[in-house]
């Protein structure tokens, strides 16, 4: 397809817009399913002799190899653009999830499974632009809270087709993973029929809403990685996010073995308590995200949900002491309530980032939120490494003891996400306006900055 084809050069609105959000929605869901083996994990050690603990060692090697193609892919997506990077490498990891269908030995399994997390981490990393380029800043924190679906989305949905299909195919896992290739190959046609991207000056500007834009003040050439590493507020963004991930990684690959072995409840209720935690957050991120992006401030809800995700972490921790009799209404209580306050913090933490990030440089999106994919990838790695030793050596209330500790530190750390930024006066309400130039040695701050 000819190149000015792919291209828009007027900013999409209305339906069109929001049709270009359900797409790159789709196409982190599709990412996301691949590879989802929770399901089918007992089934497949069995099938290739393999131990748990080396399933663990493959997939810390796989976690590192998706952490630096995510970077790697942060910094392609913004100097060839988002969609010539995004629908090959779907294409791609569609292809690399058929080669780990075909796995006869657990060599091949461990190539097909870093092949994977290498190409997904790169098609990944073209997603998150895309939600910025599309999503104007009055609704921003939104669209970022949908985005937070497809992940949590794919676990859900990769636990349903296997309950519903196991049976027809001889609780085979390997028909699990066939089904996750041939949708990834449809979803990776549909992506590509559909999915444009702005033109480069297009890109460049800022969006208060739909037909209001804003400018950086900052020049579109130039360095692009200096400017973003001498920020202090970058990198609280970015070191806020990787602490709360090692409280999120530990429920994602530990909530449901954790309540097993602590509480000895069954499998189905562990399974059910925890669904509860995810259902509150997926929830609660579209309510918060909604209130975020009405009032045009992210801080208060990063602070105070943080703050009230770790007073109800603190007695989960103190309940956890009753060992078997704890009160499993009171579990459910405090996990959904833990659920529901991270939901006030995913989409304006990512809102919050990239409005600020697009103030310090036009082209600096997908290279902003690499340098984040890199470093929280290190913390959930260390988080799905020390967990069950941790578990093992003093017992599961000791790890989610730490976690209370990095929930607190986020907290503390998110005061900083927008400290340095100096406001300017809100921009005229009319198409093409422009917001004040930025203050010498610090990005400019529109009024729908993430400030407040």
């Amino acid at each position: 397809m000819p190149s000015h084809r792919r291209l828009l050069h007027e900013y999409p609105t209305g339906a069109r817009r929001r049709l270009l959000v359900a797409v790159v929605v789709l196409a982190l869901f599709i990412s996301a399913y691949e590879g989802q083996l929770a399901p089918v994990l007992p089934l497949l050690l069995a099938d290739l002799g393999m131990s748990l603990g080396a399933y663990g060692q493959i997939t810390a090697v796989s976690l590192l190899f998706g952490a630096v193609s995510g970077y790697l892919g942060g910094e392609l997506v913004d100097r060839v653009g988002r969609v010539r990077v995004v629908v090959p490498l779907m294409f791609l990891s569609a292809a690399a999830c058929l080669f780990m269908a075909l796995s006869q030995s657990v060599a091949h399994f461990t190539a097909a499974r870093i092949l994977l997390a290498f190409v997904e981490g790169m098609a990944v990393a073209g997603t998150q632009p895309l939600i910025r380029d599309f999503t104007p800043r009055m609704g921003r924190a939104q669209a970022f809270a949908f985005w937070s679906w497809g992940p949590v989305g794919a676990n859900f949905f990769a636990a349903a087709v296997a309950a519903l299909t196991l049976d027809l195919f001889d609780h085979s896992w390997r028909s699990q993973i066939f089904l996750m290739s041939g949708a990834a190959f449809v979803g990776a046609t549909i992506v590509a029929l559909t999915l444009r991207d702005l033109a480069p000056e297009l890109r460049r500007t800022i969006r208060i809403t739909e037909r209001t834009t804003g400018v950086s003040g900052a020049p579109a050439g130039g360095s692009r990685l200096r400017p973003l590493l001498r920020r202090r507020v970058v990198w609280a963004h970015v070191a806020a996010m990787s602490l709360l991930y090692v409280l999120l990684a530990t429920m994602n690959a530990y909530g449901q073995t954790m309540l097993v072995d602590h509480f000895a409840m069954t499998v189905r209720t562990a399974s059910a308590i925890v669904m509860s935690f995810w259902a509150g957050n997926l929830a609660a991120g579209l309510v918060f995200s909604r209130l975020s992006d009405r009032t045009q401030s992210r801080k208060p809800f990063l602070v105070g949900g943080a703050l009230a995700a770790t007073l109800l972490l603190g007695a989960l921790v103190l309940t956890m002491g009753a060992g078997a009799s704890a009160s499993r209404f009171l579990l459910v209580v405090l996990l959904t309530g833990v659920g529901i306050s991270l939901g006030a913090v995913l989409g304006p933490w990512m809102a919050s980032f990239s409005e600020y990030t697009e103030e310090v440089h036009p082209d600096v999106q997908g290279l902003a939120f690499g340098l984040n994919h890199f470093v929280s990838r290190l913390f959930i790695l260390a988080a799905v490494l020390l967990a069950p030793a941790v578990a093992a050596a003093g017992g599961w209330q000791v790890w989610m003891a730490v976690t209370l500790v990095t929930t607190a530190a986020f907290a503390i750390v998110a005061t900083q996400v927008q400290g340095s930024v100096r406001r300017a006066p809100r921009p005229p309400a009319a198409e093409g306006a422009g917001a004040a130039a930025p203050a010498s040695g610090e990005p400019g701050s529109l009024r729908g900055a993430s400030g407040s």
